[in-house]
């Protein structure tokens, strides 16, 4: 009967409410039975005695919450002495919960979003004492001055600020630190200095704050919040507004954002039973339109859920939020923390206390909600690991090799083509997936040798992710190119000499076998430390979970999958276009269109042989074939290369061009070629003598040798890159390296990641000894048995290795940071040159010892840190790079000799058609480079006997740029921007031109921006979620494309010629203007 009586005292609209639920109504009757709860302040509770005989009843001890004591709701606590004094004060068990969820520890920072009334604040407050500080936020400034009335009672607010804020948009973090940030440019127009906090404020300000709050300013995020209270050691007196007004990107919010954050957000407050008794003298209709209203409840939702994103953006790495309300709606909660935690899938949800999530911490202590420090792997890679699955199996054998096989043939058949596509291991990872599973459905799962030493199964069970990661790096190692190969076909079919195929073989196996020596003396370095985090690899990473994790798909969005698959069709269809039947969109040069005649325009505007002015590429094989995916670069990293790129080739270059240095109208604007001093090509054959060396006196006849001033501006950024990355590694990571050698650094600060992987057994270090001495011990063997052909002596051999050993940690430092990975070839040219001029196969040979093992060798750290991060156990890492890189050898070999003897002139382009593919771009830059360095010498062209010799002050130059970078740093250090110039990324940026042209780089930074820039700052759930997949995504459907197009319609010589069929439309850009 009394739960009927008390039913019928709601209104019906409410019991509805209550129903739809799931909330039983009967609870609303409780209220004469529900205590009140207050909280003795620390150090009174031996006065419980005489507090209970003032108010005359007995205090309750709760016991789940410290200094928490219960009575009964009737008794009054407002004329006692000890409230009057402010030994105690009220507050709701509920907001006792939530602050307890928090787990305040001494010295932490804490946000309370939605501060009001304020007994949340001093209960925080208490529990921190004289350490750490607390920083209150509420839209109304009215209850917010009832917080600071509060403090002020129970003399709590040394430690705490008050800001009159919206807390959906609120941006200021805790005045722990001073940083490199920068400042609201309202604020900068006042260099005030905070004194101690008085309530007497000048009149001028007051009007203006009133003005503020008249406005609605506050509730539009537009003015700065208004701080109307702050204590002695809060951290603002002393500062001007400049500095309490600082405002801190994302990625910075990771180190100094605050440590504990409380969303207690606004509500309709149906769970508070005394709050909706009120409604009986409030009237029922006003229960309507605050509680029943479902456009009110609907907004109320949006508001929570702002309030929660943007407590979670200002929490620290390693940090607690706790979200709250006083509603007992799954709307308001269960609904909410789901919405939020889908958009964040890097939100770590606690299953200890419902509703809060921490932000992923940096690696000092491990615990369960450990992640990385760097923002874009806490967003991708999982910080979990099953070592029960099985990554060695006969799966992984079978699909690895295929997959290495079949890369190496269609990567090096391809890259002999104009716009060498590159297959990256992708187009792999995606393939192998339907194939696996169907191994796992149809092969028997028998168990052989049962109970014996070698007992193996065929099947262990379903197709999981470290197989596939397994298979991946085979496929890894047919997915880079083999430089060697350059040498091959340098001498075969440029210099028209003989290298059999043995010899050949011998060459292409040790230059990539001995990167694993490099690899293993700098594992400690490039794949144990966090900051370390090779951004390439987090694209197949979140590939990886995108095919094997089960995703419900978000509200209004698509999976992972199901992105994956659209953006993979839109790929795959969309490649007809600029792969058979409108090539023009490789480069779009509409200068040229406009002005058909003018030699100037076509210079300007041609992106395939001029400056590219306006250029643009709608190929996405054109985008990403010779700096990699922009996708998965760093912002700042793109746009040091777009500094870069403009630098040379719209400041320098034409400068260059038409002050007509070195001649520089008698030759094209952009070209590779070998020019005599009036600009025809060079007869290299004419100066070759007998011994394959050059003829002294047949140069002298033929005259110097000449360059275009692009091809000499290109060779001193290559001098001015390699000494900015020695200087700029010393500079900015020389102490980490220093830490990490004497092991200071390892037990500190070890990443998660790292972690993780001591649970299996490692690579011991002689393994990769062993490769490292018998593979130089074989490579002299080979450079002085086949001398005749090879050229290069024994000690060549050595220095090439010195050179590798010195560079590899540096430039693997810049690839692990950035992205991308400042050449070493120029200066290996450079000094073979000189010590053994007039010998080019000797010259190539060198390159390829002291380049492309260190090249190798960063592969293989690269691939380590995959495995690192997908937790595949080490030595099975190891064995699928060695074997997959002695495939790929051989495969790659193999198709290369293959393509020269079957392909009519091909690499020819005097005999070739003018629309053949097999232009060779990459080969033509290697064998001019063997003329330059190796038979001419780099003193008959930047020594004293040449005319290039200035060129050479470009290694000055780029070693004091870093240092300039660096003083800069020193000197503004809260310029968080210029730490960001990445000089050896900066000078790099054109160290692939040529082969690379403008068009490549023009799309790829515009895509870079859009990615990096706008889509990671502002629509950061979206990229998360979506990034990485997209570019394995354009990779991938590119790459099958191209495969069908060439085997259907190329092999059988079937094309169609229109307007449209030219790619570049621009012939004149590569005349000369002399």
């Amino acid at each position: 009967m009394e739960e009927e009586a008390s039913n019928a005292a709601l209104p019906d609209g409410f019991l509805d409410f209550l129903k739809e639920n799931g909330l039983d109504p009967s609870i609303y009757a409780e209220s004469h039975s529900t205590p009140r709860y207050i909280r003795l302040k620390p150090g009174c509770e031996a006065q419980i005695e005489e507090i209970e005989g003032e108010i005359k009843c007995k205090l309750e001890k709760v016991d789940w919450l410290p200094g928490f004591y219960s009575l009964p709701p009737d008794v009054q606590i407002a004329n006692s002495n000890a409230y009057r004094e402010g030994k105690m004060y009220g507050i709701d068990a509920a907001s006792g919960a939530a602050v307890s969820a928090l787990n305040i520890s001494a010295g932490d920072h804490v946000l309370d979003l939605c501060a009001a009334p304020g007994a949340k604040l001093c209960l925080i407050l208490d529990i921190l004492g004289d350490s750490g500080s607390v920083t209150g936020v509420d839209v109304s400034s009215h209850r917010l001055a009832a917080c600071r009335t509060m403090l002020q009672k129970y003399a709590l607010g040394n430690h705490c600020r008050l800001f009159v804020a919206d807390g959906t948009t609120f941006s200021l973090v805790p005045m722990r630190i001073h940083s490199n940030t920068k400042s609201c440019e309202s604020a900068l127009e006042e260099n005030v200095t905070f004194k101690e906090w008085t309530s007497r404020r000048p009149w001028k300000e007051r009007k203006k704050a009133a003005r503020v709050r008249k406005s609605g300013a506050v509730h539009s995020g537009n003015q700065l919040p208004e701080l109307i209270y702050y204590g002695r050691h809060s951290g603002v007196v002393g500062l001007n507004k400049s500095e309490l007004y600082q405002t801190f990107c994302d990625s910075e919010l990771m180190s100094c954002g605050y440590d504990k954050v409380l969303v207690d957000a606004e509500c309709t407050h149906d769970g508070s039973i005394k709050h909706v008794q009120k409604f009986e003298h409030w009237g029922w209709e006003t229960l309507q339109r605050r509680v029943l209203d479902a456009e009110r409840s609907d907004s109320l939702t949006v508001l929570q859920l702002k309030l929660l994103t943007n407590g979670f953006r200002l929490l620290k790495a390693g940090g607690l939020l706790v979200y709250s309300t006083c509603s007992l709606t799954v709307a308001q909660n269960e609904d909410v923390v789901k919405q939020f935690l889908e958009e964040n899938p890097f939100a770590v949800h606690s299953n200890k206390i419902d509703g809060s999530a921490s932000r992923p911490p940096p690696a000092d202590e491990f615990s369960g909600h450990e992640n990385s420090p760097i923002e874009q792997v806490a967003l991708t890679v999982p910080v979990t690991d099953d070592p029960s699955l099985p990554a060695v199996t006969f799966r992984t054998w079978t699909l690895g090799a295929l997959a290495c096989v079949l890369l190496s043939f269609l990567n090096q058949f391809f890259w002999y083509r104009r716009e060498p596509l590159s297959l990256t291991s992708i187009s792999a990872q995606i393939a192998v997936v339907p194939l696996g599973r169907l191994m796992a459905s149809l092969i028997t799962k028998r168990v052989f040798f049962k109970g014996q030493k070698w007992e193996f199964t065929l099947n262990p069970g379903p197709f999981n992710v470290k197989e596939h990661v397994l298979i991946t790096i085979f496929a890894n190692s047919g997915a880079g190119n083999v430089y060697a190969i350059h040498i091959v076909s340098t001498v075969k079919l440029f210099y028209k000499k003989n290298l059999s195929f043995f010899v050949a073989l011998l060459v292409v196996l040790t230059t990539q076998v001995l990167g694993f020596g490099w690899a293993g003396l700098f594992r400690r370095y490039l794949v144990e430390p966090a900051a370390m985090w090779w951004p390439q690899n987090l694209v197949q990473v979140s590939l990886f979970r995108a095919l094997h994790e089960k995703e419900k798909r978000p509200r209004g969005g698509l999976t992972r999958n199901q992105f994956f698959l659209i953006a993979f069709t839109c790929s795959f269809a969309y490649y007809v276009l600029p792969g058979y039947l409108f090539p023009m969109l490789t480069s779009l040069s509409w200068i040229c269109w406009i002005f058909p005649t003018s030699i100037l325009a076509h210079q300007l505007g041609s992106g395939l042989h001029g400056l590219g002015i306006g250029a643009i590429g709608l190929d996405w094989s054109s985008i990403s074939s010779y700096l990699g995916s922009p996708l998965a670069s760093p912002w700042f990293a793109t746009a040091n290369i777009a500094a870069g790129f403009f630098l040379v080739l719209y400041v320098i270059t034409p400068v260059a061009y038409w002050l007509n240095l070195y001649n520089a109208k008698t030759f094209p604007i952009v070209s590779d070629g070998l020019f005599t001093s009036t600009g025809q090509s060079y007869n290299i054959s004419a100066i070759i003598d007998p011994n394959f060396r050059l003829d002294i006196d047949a140069y002298e006849r033929e005259g110097a040798l000449h360059i275009s001033t692009f091809f000499a501006i290109y060779y001193g950024v290559n001098f001015a890159c390699l000494t900015a990355t020695i200087v700029h590694v010393l500079l900015f990571n020389g102490r980490d390296i220093w830490q990490l050698s004497t092991s200071a650094f390892r037990e500190k600060k070890m990443d998660v990641h790292t972690k993780l992987m001591r649970k299996y057994k490692q690579v011991p270090g002689w393994w990769f000894m062993c490769i490292l001495v018998a593979n130089i011990v074989a490579t002299i063997f080979t450079c002085h048995y086949y001398n005749d052909q090879l050229q290069l002596k024994w000690w060549g051999v050595l220095l090439a290795c010195g050179l590798a050993l010195l560079f590899t940690l540096p430039i693997g430092v810049i690839a692990a940071t950035t992205n991308q990975k400042p050449a070493l070839n120029v200066i290996t040219e450079y000094i073979i040159g000189y010590l053994y001029p007039g010998y080019p196969v000797a010259n190539v040979c060198f390159k390829v010892y002291g380049y492309i093992s260190m090249k190798q060798g960063i592969a293989f750290l690269e691939d380590f840190k995959l495995g690192h991060y997908m937790k595949i156990p080490p030595r099975a890492m190891f064995m699928a790079q060695v074997v997959g890189t002695i495939i790929a050898a051989f495969v790659h070999l193999g198709t290369a000799w293959w393509l020269m003897n079957t392909i009519p002139d091909i690499c020819d382009r005097a005999l070739l058609p003018a629309d053949s593919p097999w232009t060779c771009p990459g080969d033509h830059v290697f064998y001019d480079a063997s003329v330059i360095w190796g038979l001419v010498g780099p003193r008959r062209i930047f020594g004293d006997l040449g005319h290039y010799s200035a060129i050479n002050w470009f290694f000055l130059a780029g070693a004091i740029a870093p240092v300039l970078v660096w003083l800069a740093h020193k000197a503004f250090p809260r310029k968080h921007w210029i730490k960001l110039i990445t000089m050896p990324v900066l000078l790099g940026a054109t160290v692939n031109m040529p082969p690379a042209t403008a068009v490549n780089f023009t799309s790829w930074v515009l895509i870079g921006f859009a990615s990096g820039f706008i889509a990671y700052r502002y629509y950061r759930g979206l990229w998360s979620r979506h990034n990485y997949v997209l570019s394995g995504a354009l990779d991938a459907g590119l790459a099958f494309m191209a495969v069908i197009l060439y085997l259907c319609l190329g092999m059988e010589h079937v094309s169609f010629k229109w307007w449209g069929s030219s790619p570049d439309g621009c012939p004149l850009a590569s005349s000369s203007t002399a």
